[in-house]
């Protein structure tokens, strides 16, 4: 991937999912793109910072795919008022 390209798209999910994460919308989308950013950073940036840092944020963003984005979430908001 041209490097033109793939920057300004990683820095715009760097900061566009995160964000999507802390209000709780798209929850289970955004943790996916993240976990699939984390180990593209994993096999091709920085093979040797598995155990300290990646396999943190794996695990958080497995959970969050898993689980959800909770009851204060805008997606669980967003369940509720379709269910009426």
């Amino acid at each position: 991937l041209d490097p033109a390209i793939a920057v300004p798209l990683t820095t715009f999910a760097e900061h566009f999912f995160p964000i999507l994460l802390l209000f709780g919308f798209a929850t289970r989308i955004s943790a996916g793109a993240l976990l699939v950013m984390t180990l593209v950073i994993q096999i091709f940036v920085f093979p040797d910072a598995w155990w300290p840092v990646h396999s943190l944020w794996a695990a958080m963003a497995a959970i969050l795919i898993v689980r959800g984005g909770g009851l204060f979430s805008l997606d669980a908001l967003g369940a509720r008022l379709r269910a009426k």
